[in-house]
């Protein structure tokens, strides 16, 4: 219940938004609503996604003075240059995991809000769609990958300003985060670019056609890519493509509905988006994500990863559409369409699905410290990673 209680917070929240969106009381709002959000993934214990593989590689990096004196060691560890340097950072100052967790979610957290508050007037309907759409994947799972989303997602602000240098400047430094991020670098010559609705419809539709007649395509290709790219890569282009718990088409399903729907909606706005500083932007962004859903269905777990880059764009696109609509009364009904859409990605562990294991109960470091007791964490971890793997094979 812990997680339904908060997103219930930020719909309260967000409703004052909507009703009060002058420059003061958004930023009031969205500081709350920010605020609650680092403390959920920054001071949790042994609690989400991936908590125990990077306690290990936290554990197993060099200080911060080691990675300084030999800079070779960084270049040969596998793991992006950045996110090893912040971990060494904070090991040089007698930091744990659990303040890796907090630093990180609130780069993270801090960098989304204040981009926000310049890409629409309701930043913390915004904060709602990020927590009911992807906060549970980003900030409690890849973290390491949430970090360079999160500054992909600010840097689109340099976009619209034509500031070449600073889009670049970011996105190299989110590179240094996950490499994936390097896909943002060509698209600062189109992501701005408007594009008439029939284009949008035919190729998310032929996608949409693509998979559901289940024409193979992208695996042969994407395993060609990655043996070009390095051993590295190819191993995880193997394992995402022969692991059992990765190598599963996408079928038809709710989200396959959802996203159909979605785009169409959108469309019906679409002029009005366009006039907006950053509605073509993220119009184009939530697009590119339905691309990914759409044509790479056989690589289920590479597409779902990658499009987080794009499908960000949907946090800010949803309340634009909000702004468009002339009564308060419709941009009310407006959010709660819009919170019921939210609250269908996440409605697992809200409502504490066996596959939400590893999330439920939460479990807070500051009240563990306080009063230190066995934490069910790793077992519930495994009970969750189990019902995924079931549901995989479903």
């Amino acid at each position: 219940m812990f997680y339904l209680i908060c997103f219930v917070i930020l719909f309260m929240l967000a409703v004052l938004n909507v009703q009060m969106h002058d420059k003061l009381s958004r930023q009031i709002l969205s500081g709350l609503a920010a605020l609650m959000l680092i403390g959920i993934a920054g001071l949790r214990y042994e609690t989400g996604g991936d908590w125990d593989a990077y306690t290990d590689i936290f554990a197993a990096l060099p200080s911060f003075s080691r990675l300084i004196g030999h800079p070779t060691e960084l270049v040969h560890m596998g793991i992006e240059e950045g996110f090893v340097l912040l971990c060494a950072f904070v090991k040089s100052l007698g930091g744990t995991i659990q303040h890796l967790f907090f630093i990180v979610t609130f780069i993270n957290i801090t960098l989304i809000t204040s981009a926000l508050n310049k890409y629409t007037k309701y930043p913390v309907v915004a904060l709602l769609c990020y927590y009911g759409i992807l906060y549970f994947n980003l900030e409690m799972i890849y973290i390491r990958q949430a970090t360079a989303v999160a500054l992909c997602f600010f840097a689109l602000q340099y976009l619209r300003s034509h500031e070449i240098w600073k889009y670049m400047l970011i996105i190299v430094l989110a590179c240094t985060f996950h490499r994936v991020a390097a896909l943002m670098i060509p698209l600062y010559f189109f992501l701005d670019r408007q594009l008439p609705e029939w284009i949008y419809l035919t190729v998310i539709g032929l996608g949409a056609v693509l998979m559901l007649a289940g024409i193979p395509w992208i695996q042969t290709i994407f395993l060609t890519v990655a043996g070009w790219l390095g051993e590295s890569y190819a191993d995880k282009a193997e394992m995402y493509t022969e692991n059992a718990m990765f190598a599963v088409n996408r079928g038809l399903s709710i989200g396959f509905i959802l996203n159909l729907a979605m785009i169409i909606v959108v469309m019906f706005f679409k002029k009005k988006l366009d006039a907006m500083p950053y509605g073509t932007i993220m119009l184009n962004m939530f697009a590119l994500s339905l691309v990914l859903y759409y044509y790479c269905f056989e690589l289920v777990e590479v597409s779902n990863r990658v499009r987080l880059f794009f499908y960000i764009g949907i946090i800010a696109l949803l309340p634009m559409v909000l702004e468009v609509l002339p009564l308060f009364l419709e941009r009310l009904a407006g959010l709660i369409v819009v919170t019921l859409y939210c609250f269908s990605f996440s409605r697992g562990i809200f409502l504490e699905a066996p596959q939400a294991a590893a999330y439920n109960p939460y479990q807070n470091y500051i009240e563990y410290k306080i009063n230190p007791r066995p934490s069910t964490g790793k077992q519930r971890l495994d009970q969750s990673k189990k019902a995924f793997q079931k549901e995989r094979k479903q």
